[in-house]
């Protein structure tokens, strides 16, 4: 039943446009229950951002006007993607709700890049300036509240805004969504780096299972290579730049070793694996001049 639903989510060319497929039943399989309120929270501000994009918009209407037939299926793909994500969050079931909603964003983007006239400029640069912030969110409310600093008002604040640059985005108008991440991104990352020199970078998560914890860490090294590569342009490399060279590359192969072990279901290799690439990171980091713990 997994590996049926997971193909019907990614339909391309089998699925048709108006064809139903029944949704896989809430306990199905691999269900895990979360009890953990704060992530059930995100992955309802997610779900319900999926079901607006693929709602009654603007995007929308232009794929069922179209003669992409291609384009058409993927929107039923993600809506049938909204549905099951859905009923698994009422089910408890959090991490495979965001995982299909994640498939589900896919897809409707899949669908909207069929259809779009022309690429719109600055697309790129919205794709990293999005990375970017919302790594270093997902980084900094990992942390105590007293550590990051900021408060919940204005973390719901920043959330609110990622999501109408989202929406934006969706619509092509990646300038205006670009003016409304750079002041959130530029506020995380000082404030990141005031994290980094008072030497309180730390974490005190408790994880369910351990692929919550192994992607905790993968997010972790991903804003570590933001980080590095910014402060790469901004700063000299350091005279010793054989060291630091060789730390970057000892970090992606810790990495990529972490990766295999996860694809295996080996999760104490691929935790461990990850946990040595971000010691690489921070040695990375030191020889740039940035102090850590």
């Amino acid at each position: 039943m997994k590996k049926e639903r997971t193909a019907v989510v990614r339909l391309v060319a089998v699925l048709l446009s108006y064809c139903v497929v029944a949704p896989a039943p809430a306990d199905e399989v691999g269900c895990v229950a979360s009890a953990n309120e704060n992530i059930r929270r995100r992955a309802e501000q997610k779900i319900v951002l999926l079901e607006r994009m693929i709602g009654d918009t603007e995007p929308v209407r232009r794929v069922f006007i179209s003669d992409r037939a291609d384009a058409k299926t993927a929107i039923a793909a993600a809506r049938e993607a909204a549905k099951w994500a859905r009923q698994d969050l009422d089910a408890g079931c959090v991490s495979r709700a965001v995982e299909t909603t994640k498939q589900g964003f896919n897809q409707a983007s899949r669908a909207f890049s069929l259809v779009r006239i022309k690429r719109a400029g600055g697309e790129d640069q919205y794709r990293i300036l999005h990375q970017r912030t919302t790594s270093y969110l997902k980084t900094l409310e990992s942390h105590p509240a007293e550590i990051h600093a900021i408060g919940a008002d204005v973390l719901a604040g920043m959330r609110l805004q990622i999501d109408r640059a989202e929406t934006l985005a969706i619509n092509g108008n990646y300038s205006e969504a670009c003016a409304l991440l750079k002041p959130i991104s530029d506020r995380l990352e000082r404030r990141f780096t005031v994290m980094l020199d008072q030497q309180t970078v730390y974490y005190e998560q408790k994880f369910e299972i351990p692929e919550d914890e192994y992607e905790y860490f993968a997010e972790q090294y991903r804003l570590y290579l933001l980080l590095l590569r910014k402060i790469a342009a901004e700063r000299q490399t350091p005279f010793s730049s054989d060291k630091y060279d060789r730390a970057l590359q000892d970090a992606a192969s810790f990495n990529e070793e972490a990766n295999r072990q996860a694809m295996a279901g080996e999760w104490e290799a691929s935790l461990t694996a990850i946990r040595e690439a971000l010691k690489k990171c921070k040695v990375a980091l030191r020889l740039m001049g940035i102090a850590y713990f």
